[in-house]
């Protein structure tokens, strides 16, 4: 009864008796939640409504004689729309849009502008109105699901970048191709931050950078690294260097100190194999904020994880992969090739050096007498002769020679691209060597070790591989004829035809 009582009363003020259209145009005007302006055709201020004041901030007393446009547009103010409402003010047409204002305390809102040029009975023009609808909690709602539309975007070309990334990974079959898709990859999804690899070397007691990507970091990237100079291996965990409140550079960063970074080790099977770096070396900790620093590393840390977690494994994969082809294809005793590996490679290489007019030239070898090594010394003293022979092959016989284990006391180096002079000037270094090699087993001097070889080389002496190792057996056959310790090139199948013929 009493708010009824109070309404009569508001209406009573306005106009007593009954309301007539204007009164009802007040009331709106008055108690109305859009804000209403109007200005004279010069485009100044000559009245608004009560929210107008609300929105703004600013009085009718503040805002006569002014242009709203230049009191209430700010920097972030779109000049494309202040623009298209001069060009509607000018033609005296209505123009309906939406703007960025800024109230008088400075805080930015939004809103939903109509301004109608008004026209008196005769057709000219007298003013113009602008209703203002307050929209910034709507254009706050719309930046964010745009906002989350984006986050979703990026994480899904982050999933499809990790999904392709991982299908790569895992299809490396050597570390080299491992590295370069490391590289390739992370490249991609990780675009602002250069990088490093590094991978424990076989003592454990260093780190070797295996590859780096992005800007030159000149030495903030070192070539090798210990583990206590990071925090990560350090810490047993992944570490953001600018992302916590308290941070510490790490030692092989030490250059840059005001750089944020990510450290993150790699983890196969419960063994730290390396770590992962990277550098975001366009921002500075103390330049860019410490706010803006902790965003960037906390919208890259969980993805970074991921990426360390499949590098980890596939680091792992590619080296039990290896191990196992070592095993395969190398003889247990010597480390040399064995005999499986010498007749694949050697195929291929001739294939190779055919097609390309090269000479490839295989190298049979026997140790002289070795039957008395096992059965004077006792087989500990053979093992021991056939090791330093394949040691002693793997530094003699350098470029593109393959040293090879057939069996027992045969060794066999297949020779791509090389004359044959060189080949046998190399052969019979090594035959020297060897023969002045002191080896001693269970305390006593060894006697001297002599080596008996054969030498054929492709065109010349075969164009089949079945053709070269005959021929290399056969003149390593006749250097035991001749009184072993020596090497001997084939006979050319011109001069065997030609001795035939005789």
């Amino acid at each position: 009864m009493a708010a009824r009582q109070a309404k009569k009363t508001q209406l009573d003020d306005v106009m007593p008796g009954r309301l007539d259209q204007m009164s009802y145009a007040s009331l709106i005007a008055r108690h109305g939640t859009d804000a209403i302006v109007v200005t004279g055709t010069d485009g100044l201020v000559e009245w608004a409504n009560p929210a107008f004041q609300r929105l703004s901030g600013y009085t009718v007393e503040e805002m006569q004689g002014r242009k709203p446009g230049a009191v209430l547009q700010g920097a972030d103010t779109d000049p494309g729309t202040v623009a298209m409402i001069s060009q509607a003010l000018k033609e005296k047409r209505q123009v309906r849009t939406e703007i960025l204002n800024y109230s008088k305390t400075g805080d930015a809102y939004w809103i939903e502008l109509n301004i109608t040029p008004v026209f008196d009975a005769s057709g000219k023009h007298t003013h113009f109105m602008s209703i203002e609808r307050d929209v910034t909690e709507r254009k706050r709602f719309e930046q964010e699901a745009r906002e989350a539309q984006t986050r979703e975007a990026s994480r899904q070309e982050e999933r499809r970048l990790l999904a392709q990334t991982s299908e790569w990974l895992y299809a490396a079959k050597s570390m080299e191709e491992l590295l370069a898709v490391v590289r390739r990859c992370m490249e991609r999804i990780v675009p602002e931050a250069s990088g490093a690899l590094y991978i424990y070397s076989n003592s454990r007691d260093m780190l070797e950078r295996t590859i780096q990507w992005g800007a030159d970091l000149g030495g903030e990237q070192t070539m090798h690294m210990e583990a206590d100079d990071c925090w990560s291996l350090r810490r047993g965990r992944a570490y953001a260097f600018g992302g916590e409140d308290i941070h510490f550079v790490c030692g092989h960063h030490r250059s840059r100190e005001d750089t944020p970074s990510l450290c993150l080790p790699l983890i196969a099977h419960g063994d730290t194999i390396g770590m992962l770096s990277l550098v975001f070396s366009d921002l500075s900790i103390d330049e860019d904020g410490h706010s803006q620093v902790q965003k960037l590393v906390s919208n890259r840390w969980e993805l970074s994880l991921v990426c360390a977690e499949q590098i980890s494994l596939a680091v792992a994969n590619v080296r039990l992969r290896q191990q196992l082809q070592d095993q395969s294809v190398r003889d247990q005793l010597t480390g040399l090739w064995n005999r499986r590996w010498f007749m694949e490679m050697a195929q291929k290489e001739l294939n190779r050096t055919t097609s390309r007019k090269l000479p490839l030239s295989l190298v049979s070898l026997d140790v002289d007498h070795f039957k008395l090594f096992n059965d004077h010394h006792g087989h500990d003293a053979g093992d021991i002769v056939l090791r330093e022979v394949g040691a002693l092959m793997r530094t003699s016989f350098g470029g593109m020679a393959s040293p090879c284990r057939l069996g027992g006391e045969e060794f066999t180096v297949i020779v791509p691209e090389m004359p044959v002079a060189d080949v046998m000037a190399e052969a019979d270094a090594f035959r020297l060597a060897l023969s002045e090699l002191s080896v001693r087993c269970n305390g006593a001097t060894l006697p001297r070790i002599t080596i008996s070889g054969g030498v054929a080389t492709a065109p010349d002496d075969g164009t089949t591989l079945d053709e070269l190792i005959k021929a290399a057996d056969t003149a390593l056959y006749a250097a035991k004829a001749g009184g072993r310790d020596c090497i001997l090139p084939a006979v050319h199948r011109d001069m065997d035809r030609a001795i035939a013929a005789e």
